[in-house]
Formats: C-alpha cells, sequence, structure tokens
C-alpha cells in the first residue's frame, strides 16, 4: 500500500485530469485525439487510475503448487511441434527438442504411425503430451489407445491432451456433428482414468487465426463449450464431466495487453460459465494451450515475424497460458534453425526475463485489469445474443459463424492494405536488399464451411509476391 501521509500535495481525481487534458488539447476532441478502440468493442482511455477499477484485484492462479520443491511459482510447459514423416528421424528429432530444452510435445498422428518407435525413450510422465489428429479420428484415437495398452500406462504417467474436438470435424469435412460427439462420449470414458490428460480441446484459435477478434474468438469458442455440455447431457455425460475432461487452445496475437487481457479473461469466464451449470472448478485446474498467432505473421518479412513469436509467447505466459506453442512461420517446413528460435523462446523468458518467478505480475494493473472487464463484458454479451439466435450449432450450420469471421478478416486486411493499420516488414520499413526473405505466396481457398488460418497482411502479399 502507499503511504498517502508520504506526498506533500492534495491528490487529483481521474476527472481533474482529463479537464488539464482538454484545456493542454486547445480546443481538440479529447476522445478524437487520445482515445482508440479494440476489436471495434473496447473503448481504449490514454490513462487508467484507481477509480477505474472497483478495489484491489486478487492474484490469479493459472495452476497448482509445483509438487517439485525448489521449483519458481510459475510453471510452463514449453511445448514443440512435430509432424512425423520418417519415425526414427522424428524420434531423434523428438529426444533432441527435449534434451534442449522442450518439455512438451504436439504430435501431429493421421493413425498410421508407430507410436512405440516415435516416442521411444520418451519419459512421458515428466512431460505434457498433446496429440493432434491429421487424418481418419476414429483410427487416430485407436492408436492412441493401443500404445496406450501396450505399454502398460498408468494415469499418473501421462498428462496432457488431444488437441481435437467434435466441432473440429464439421470446419474439416461434411460429417455430421452427432458423430464426432459420440466420439467425444467414447473419449470422455475411455481416458476417465487418466486425470491430468484431456481427451478434448476447444480450439479458440481457429477463429483467431482466421482473422477474428480476440472477443469473437472467446465468445465462439465458450458457444462450443456450451453446445458441447448440451449435446453430450443425452449421452449421459454430465457439465461437471465435460469440464473436467477439456482443455482450450487460445492463439495470442500481436495486440500485446489486449492478449494478456484476453488469455485472463477466458480462465475467469470458464469458471462462470461452469458455475451457471452447478459446476464448481478452481480456476487453476483449467488447462490452457497458448500457441503463438498465425494471422500476425507475414510472408514478406521472416525476422520480423521472430520478433512478434517473442511478445506473443511473453503475452501467453502472462496471461496465465499453461503450455506454450510457439509454432515456427514456416511449420512443418522449418528450417533446423527456426525451430530451435521457436524453442528457445520460452527458455529465454524464463532464465533471461525471470517470468517465472511470480504467478501473475500483471494482477493491480488499472490498465489491464479495466481491459479484462470489458473484454468479459463484451464476450457475455456477445454469448447472449449466440443463444437468443439459436446457438452455436445454428450458427455454425446457417454460416452467419463464419460471415462475422469473414468480414472482421477483411475489414483488417483491408487496414493494412490501406496503411490506415501499420504492419511493420509488410506495409511500413520493408527489409531491402540482404535482410529481404520473403516466402512463397499460395491463395486460400476457402470452402463455405471452412474457416482457414490467415493473415492480416495477406492482402499485401498478394500484390507484391504474387506479382513479382
Amino acid at each position: 500500500m502507499t503511504d498517502q501521509t508520504f506526498y506533500t500535495f492534495p491528490p487529483s481525481s481521474k476527472k481533474e485530469w482529463i479537464d488539464q487534458v482538454k484545456r493542454d488539447l486547445k480546443g481538440k476532441d479529447f476522445d478524437d485525439t487520445l482515445t482508440s478502440s479494440l476489436w471495434d468493442k473496447v473503448k481504449i482511455s490514454p490513462f487508467y487510475t484507481s477509480e477505474d477499477v472497483d478495489g484491489l484485484a486478487g492474484e490469479y492462479k493459472f495452476h497448482p503448487n509445483s509438487k517439485i520443491p525448489g521449483t519458481s511459482p510459475r510453471v510452463w510447459d514449453n511445448v514443440v511441434s512435430v509432424c512425423p514423416e520418417n519415425e526414427k528421424e522424428t524420434n531423434e528429432e523428438i529426444l533432441h527438442a527435449l534434451q534442449n530444452g522442450a518439455d512438451g510435445l504436439v504430435v501431429c498422428l493421421d493413425g498410421t504411425e508407430n507410436l512405440n518407435q516415435l516416442l521411444k525413450a520418451v519419459h512421458t510422465e515428466f512431460i505434457s503430451t498433446n496429440f493432434l489428429p491429421t487424418g481418419e479420428t476414429i483410427q487416430f484415437f485407436h492408436l492412441i489407445q493401443e500404445w496406450i495398452e501396450s505399454l502398460t500406462l498408468k494415469p499418473g504417467m501421462l498428462r496432457g491432451a488431444i488437441v481435437w474436438s467434435p466441432c473440429d470435424e464439421l470446419f474439416q469435412s461434411e460429417k455430421k456433428f452427432d458423430w464426432g460427439v459420440n466420439q467425444a462420449a467414447k473419449a470422455i470414458n475411455d481416458f476417465k482414468e487418466f486425470r491430468e490428460f484431456y481427451p478434448m480441446t476447444i480450439d479458440l484459435s481457429r477463429y483467431a487465426n482466421s482473422g477474428a477478434t480476440g472477443i469473437e474468438e472467446l465468445t465462439y469458442g465458450l458457444g462450443e463449450v456450451i453446445e458441447l455440455i448440451d449435446v453430450l447431457s443425452k449421452r449421459a455425460i454430465s457439465p461437471t464431466q465435460v469440464f473436467e475432461n477439456l482443455a482450450f487452445h487460445t492463439a495470442v496475437g500481436d495486440s500485446h495487453f489486449a492478449e494478456i487481457a484476453k488469455v485472463k479473461a477466458l480462465r475467469k469466464l470458464i469458471v462462470e460459465l461452469a458455475t451457471n451449470y452447478g459446476v464448481q472448478i478452481e480456476m487453476e485446474s483449467i488447462h490452457i494451450i497458448t500457441s503463438t498467432s498465425q494471422w500476425s505473421k507475414s510472408l514478406l518479412d521472416k525476422n520480423t515475424n521472430l520478433i512478434r513469436q517473442t511478445y506473443e509467447a511473453m503475452a501467453g505466459i502472462l496471461g496465465g497460458g499453461n503450455s506454450l506453442w510457439v509454432k515456427p512461420t514456416e511449420g512443418k517446413d522449418a528450417s533446423v534453425l527456426e525451430k530451435r528460435i521457436a524453442r528457445n523462446v520460452s527458455s529465454i523468458l524464463k532464465e533471461e526475463s525471470y517470468l517465472d518467478k511470480v504467478m501473475d505480475p500483471s494482477a493491480g494493473s488499472y490498465y489491464l485489469e479495466t481491459l479484462q472487464r470489458e473484454i468479459e463484458k463484451s464476450v457475455i454479451e456477445g454469448l447472449q445474443d449466440l443463444e437468443e439466435k439459436g446457438g452455436w450449432l445454428k450458427s455454425f450450420e446457417d454460416r452467419t459463424l463464419h460471415a462475422s469471421i469473414r468480414l472482421s478478416r477483411e475489414t483488417a486486411q483491408k487496414k493494412v492494405l490501406s496503411d490506415s493499420n501499420i504492419k511493420v516488414g509488410a506495409n511500413k520499413y520493408l527489409a531491402k536488399g540482404k535482410l529481404e526473405n520473403h516466402l512463397a505466396f499460395e491463395p486460400i481457398v476457402e470452402k463455405d464451411f471452412e474457416l482457414l488460418p490467415s493473415r492480416a497482411t495477406y492482402f499485401v502479399e498478394q500484390n507484391i509476391l504474387n506479382h513479382a
């Protein structure tokens, strides 16, 4: 607490500060000059004071205390992704990553791999093991079950998540929603003994990487949760079971402070949503995977993308992510150097920036607290509107969900194209000469039911790279 007797001058209210600023502006409009808008919903003031918050906010607890003595208060998994082509070589890549800073995996599987070879000598009890299906879903789940049975893995020896939910099937194929829901009910029962392994993951990142605002990302992501609770209840799966078996995956973009507030808002909104269903869950029991954004990256400047990776990763940690997935811009085609840089971001933020020394460093920030409250308010309003119009599934089927996100996407891309939104390395301060490092441009062709990852700089890239 600040000792008020330390200061010899009287305190000034926020109104008094604003009145003084208005005088200094000499006739210029205060709002037009100094305020801005976040995601077309939240007004950003030039400064915040204690008057903007209702008392001191409590520190969030993002995870239970570590069982290992001497561990720092803040713990997260540094996750790297692998896409197997040659199983022996991929196993060597996995072991190298785990010996050099990584403590978690996202393993892409089409269901035909030999998991015993892929994960040979990998001690799953000490890392976060996540699986991402890329092929036939039933075959994928069968592969994981066979692997668990072949090793006789005990529940305490596997933690992580399956980065899949029934909603994913709708965006990837013409399969019926009921098919995916039946698979989800089976997965919940199959993995019920594995309390630290989540057989479903709500993929909010699909919306963010397709151009949705942060508010739309949370609204549609939590809308999926509501839809799943409703349909799974008809298959004798209770809301408690749903929440206990869900992880959440969000993409962290380049609006640094807004993204911190967004991830914290997600955690709080999950707790509030569970409470509405009569389910009491602890904030620290929620598992959130934060990945760096694909939407924020550009094909025009690889070096600037590396900088974006770093401050997005920082926002993911400060926002409370439990797993940090720094995605190389070139994905599975990334070079050894790019994979190494992506893997080392987490280590630098921990070992050199000391982000692991405090559980919730942003607690107490008037700006972030206000921002988080306004994001939560907008998301709740969005969810109410979504439910009044029939819910998440109806919005998917009538494509209003897609139309909303495509409008946000196109609006953002046009702002970059017109230079009204500056993207360093794309429409401002372009790399020249030896610094030029362009990636190949491929048009994004989207079917009506799809939401494919895009980029804010897509129209600029189209103009520059498509005509090079």
